[in-house]
């Protein structure tokens, strides 16, 4: 009897270890053209749909992370009327001015059961106007009259904490879309569909990897790595790796390297 107790406790210590260490965390990622259904001219999908979508692939590429697809959450947005319009009102103030209404990301949240959600917005500018455009439309524009300003395609991603409403993470990327003659056009369906993969590998081999890092490492921030800056006669430095060890508790210690021990070359920060 006294053995059988010994063993629960065990398994009961051994499932709270293995919970505590499996600590996942659940996002939506919510583009501003969400809504929209391929109607630009070119019936291309929007710089936000195509940044968010590589953005979820990222996020789920990690271990303890896992984000709805843009599927998933327009299907689930479809369900509510009345969410969906309140999401509709909060993505156009967002996309116009930057303005973050904390109160339907809380709806959202509560709806996908998160408590974080992140918002993505693109548009197109250059040095004559601060009017924000949209991609293809400046692509049809530029084709049609053969204009040669120096176009930049500027993406802005938010990392929403929806139950303190505050925002974890913020940051902005731009590309320039002119070629070398300072051109950004589309003469034909195929050009056009060139400018779409140009945009598409920006967004993959890019963005996507900067924001979805960057959004890990708000989620499992590292621990405190230092060096010592004492030098003796004739000694260089040396780097003294993880040397705030003793700060921690052994327990969480423990935890921290089970944690990171799979971390690879993707805690590489990308800056532009």
């Amino acid at each position: 009897m006294k053995l059988f107790k010994i063993l629960c406790i065990f398994l009961i210590c051994f499932l709270t270890i293995g919970r505590a260490n499996a600590v996942q965390f659940e996002v939506v990622v919510l583009p501003t053209d969400i809504f929209n259904v391929c109607d630009n001219y070119f019936c291309f999908p929007e710089a936000s749909e195509i940044a968010a979508e590589y953005i979820i692939k990222e996020l789920n590429s990690y271990k303890n992370i896992s984000a709805y697809t843009l599927a998933q959450t327009r299907a689930k947005l479809n369900t509510n009327p009345e969410l969906k319009a309140e999401t509709f009102t909060m993505l156009d103030k967002f996309s116009k001015i930057d303005r973050i209404d904390f109160k339907p990301l809380k709806n959202i949240s509560t709806e996908f059961d998160v408590k974080s959600v992140i918002l993505v917005s693109s548009w197109v500018s250059n040095e004559e106007t601060l009017t924000k455009r949209n991609l293809w439309e400046i692509l049809e524009v530029t084709s049609a009259f053969k204009i040669s300003h120096p176009f930049k395609l500027n993406t802005n991603a938010v990392l929403t904490d929806t139950v303190n409403n505050t925002v974890m993470w913020s940051g902005r990327y731009s590309y320039n879309l002119t070629d070398s003659e300072g051109f950004f056009t589309g003469n034909s369906q195929a050009r056009a569909a060139s400018q779409l993969e140009k945009i598409k590998q920006y967004y993959k081999n890019n963005v996507s990897k900067n924001i979805s890092q960057n959004i890990r490492l708000r989620f499992f921030p590292k621990d405190v790595r230092t060096f010592s800056l004492q030098k003796q006669e004739n000694q260089e430095t040396q780097f003294i790796p993880n040397a705030l060890e003793h700060l921690s508790k052994p327990k969480l210690q423990t935890e921290l390297n089970e944690l990171y021990k799979e971390t690879t070359s993707d805690d590489l920060i990308f800056d532009f």
